[in-house]
Parts: C-alpha cells; sequence; structure tokens
C-alpha cells in the first residue's frame, strides 16, 4: 500500500515575478503617483497634481512609494499635521497589487516614520462608501471618531478615523 501523496505547495510568487520593495518618494515619482491617485479614486476622490504637489511639499510631508521592477505600483503620503498629530494623506495601491499585503506594508512604513518623528496619534479620512477600505483601516486599529459631511467634491460623506500609535 502506497501512502497518500501530499500535494506540493504553491510558491508565494512566480519564479519570473519581482519582488515588490518600498522606498523614499522621488521627485521623479511625482507623475506616476497622480496617474496611480486617478485610477485608484473616482474624479469626486481623486487628488489634482497640484493638490499632491501642496502634499508633498507641506511641512513634515513625506512619501513612500512601492516599486515593481522601477515601476511604482503603489503609494502613501503623509505628514506630521502637528506636535503629536500624524495624518495619512492618502494610500494607492493598484487594483492588481491589492490583496498582496502591500497597503499594510506601506501603512506600516508611515506610522513607523510618524512615530520616529513622536507622532502619537494619527488620523485619515475615508470614503464611507468605500467598505473595504474601512475594514482595511479598521483592522490596522483605527476607529472612526465622527462623520464628515459633504467631504468629498460629489457630496459624500467620510469617517475621520484615528490610530494611538505605541508609546501614547
Amino acid at each position: 500500500m502506497t501512502p497518500p501523496q501530499t500535494p506540493p505547495m504553491t510558491p508565494p510568487m512566480t519564479l519570473n515575478e519581482e519582488p515588490v520593495r518600498i522606498r523614499e518618494y522621488r521627485a521623479s515619482d511625482f507623475a506616476r503617483i497622480c496617474e496611480i491617485d486617478r485610477l485608484c479614486f473616482s474624479d469626486a476622490i481623486a487628488y489634482s497634481p497640484e493638490e499632491v504637489a501642496l502634499g508633498l511639499g507641506q511641512p513634515g510631508a513625506f512619501c513612500f512609494v512601492a516599486e515593481q521592477e522601477e515601476s511604482v505600483v503603489g503609494f502613501v503620503l503623509a505628514c506630521v499635521a502637528r506636535r503629536q498629530l500624524g495624518h495619512i494623506i492618502t494610500i494607492d495601491v493598484l487594483d492588481s497589487f491589492r490583496r498582496r499585503h502591500l497597503g499594510g506594508r506601506l501603512m506600516e512604513r508611515a506610522e513607523q516614520r510618524l512615530s520616529e518623528k513622536g507622532v502619537r496619534r494619527v488620523v485619515l479620512e475615508v470614503d464611507l462608501r468605500n467598505d473595504a477600505a474601512l475594514r482595511f483601516y479598521e483592522g490596522r486599529g483605527y476607529v472612526a471618531k465622527r462623520r464628515l459631511p459633504h467631504y468629498y467634491a460629489d457630496g459624500a460623506d467620510a469617517y475621520l478615523m484615528e490610530k494611538s500609535l505605541p508609546g501614547s
């Protein structure tokens, strides 16, 4: 009698697929992150290139990008809003790269940077209609603090969500 055979394990990624790495934003990434924001969000929510530039240019702002084969596939833009308060301005991951923990890795890097800068509380805004984003943020420890009526250009409401960072 032969023992039952165990099916081979599926590797986490194919051999020809390059891993996604996270690095600091470079000015040469600007057009691509603007494009990704427009691909990830409706016109009512997506930032214009001018708004992205303002976000990048504000004091305490930083951005991490996720890159595969030298192509940016996602990013997080955040800032120290004021003493001990951080703000996740936006996080965008191309649809074909979602559900691979990439958003979590980007958020982890942003929260780590904020913590290093003395931030103890992080806030962000999220569209009430975006169930996947709400679950993502709740899974990372964010809590809806209040509703922001007519937050988006199309009149949709948002939640202001908040998280305390370790050490607070």
